[in-house]
This record gives structure tokens, sequence and C-alpha cells, in this order.
């Protein structure tokens, strides 16, 4: 049997589509809780979220393809967004979700929410298709991710995790990642039925020193 070759690089915005299915299979439970019950309605809203800084040409968008379809993504944050964008995403939001909706979401969202130091790169939203889990696209993704921090002079990869997701915390720290602090929140508890999560650390070894030689 031949393997298909997996192919990690930042995303384009023919892949909007395919990047928005994997996040709403890989974190179905969630995207319900946050945005709706409706499938077709979370994939719209997460294709809004990445639309513009992928047309600004945001490299820290990565995704996973394999033969021409999308099975991983992971962001790599600040990922910012300019005035126009934030208005075209809340009407897209609106329209889609309703505004008490919208409003919930976004208030969920800012209690999940980090603000990355100058020299961090923070990893969010790392998902996989469920049909292609446990076969190293994650760890594909995490190795880009350091790549791209080592790229921009970035010192740490962050991340935070549940507390209940012992694999992915297993992940984590065979790649190198180790735990820092951890928090509780009886918001996200009632949410999501996750009280504690876990702040991940990496240490990104610098380019090597070119002399100039």
């Amino acid at each position: 049997m031949t393997l298909l070759k997996t192919q990690i690089r930042p995303a384009r915005t023919v892949d909007l589509p395919g990047l928005a299915a994997v996040l709403q299979d890989a974190f179905s439970d969630k995207m319900r809780i946050l945005f709706s019950k409706q499938p077709e309605k979370v994939r719209t809203v997460l294709e809004a979220v990445y639309t513009g800084p992928i047309q600004r040409g945001y490299d820290g968008v990565l995704v996973a393809e394999r033969a021409g379809r999308i099975i991983g993504t992971l962001l790599i944050e600040p990922m910012y967004y300019t005035p126009e964008e934030n208005r075209q995403f809340e009407h897209i939001a609106v329209r889609e979700l309703g505004m008490l909706r919208t409003l919930w979401a976004s208030f969920l969202l800012s209690w999940m929410s980090h603000k990355p130091q100058e020299n961090e790169a923070y990893i969010s939203d790392l998902g996989v298709a469920s049909d292609c889990q446990n076969e190293g696209v994650g760890r594909q993704l995490l190795d880009m991710a350091e790549e791209w921090a080592r790229t921009y002079g970035r010192t740490h990869l962050t991340l935070w995790v549940a507390g209940t997701n012992a694999r992915a915390i297993h992940v984590y720290e065979t790649m190198g990642f180790t735990i820092q602090k951890s928090r509780r929140s009886w918001l996200l508890r009632v949410a999501f039925g996750i009280r504690v999560w876990h702040f991940m650390e990496k240490t990104v070894e610098p380019l090597p020193h070119d002399p100039g030689w």
C-alpha cells in the first residue's frame, strides 16, 4: 500500500472551506456550544474568522494537505484584524447566528483567549480530521509551527490545553512542552464540562548564527 504524502504549508484562500470543515469536525461539541448545532452555520462563521488574515497573506495559519484534501490545521497567534475585517466578521456572525448567540460566543471566547508576549508564538485551533487522527498529522503541524516561530525570532511556543485531554498533553510533553501553570474556571466548567486548563510552553532554539563566510 502506498502512503499518501502530507504537506504542511500556510493556508490559502481556497483552503478556507476545508479548514473550516476540519475545525468543525475536530471540535464539534465545542462548536455546537459556541456557535450553533447546524454544521453549515459553524463552517460559515469559521471561514469568516480566517478570511481577512489569509487574504492579506498571514502565514501563521497552517494546514495539512493530503491528496488535495485539507486534513488538519493550526493557528499561530497573535493574528490581527483590520477594522474592516472586524466589521465584516461581525456582520456574518450576526447574520448566521443572531445577535444573542454572537454575544454569547464572544463572551466565552474572551475567557478562553490568550494575549501572547512579544517573544511568544501561541498555538490555538490545532485540529485534525477525525479519520486522519493518530497518524502524526498534529505532530507535523507542531513541527512547522516551531519552524515558523524560529524564523520570526520567537523564543517560546505556548498553548492552553484542557486538563481532561490526557492524550494531547502526552503528545505535547513528548515534543518538549512542559506545564507552566494551571487555572480553574467555573464558567468554562459550566459551558464545556472542563474546569482545569494547563498552560504549556516549549523553548524554541534560535537559528544557527551565520558568520558570513
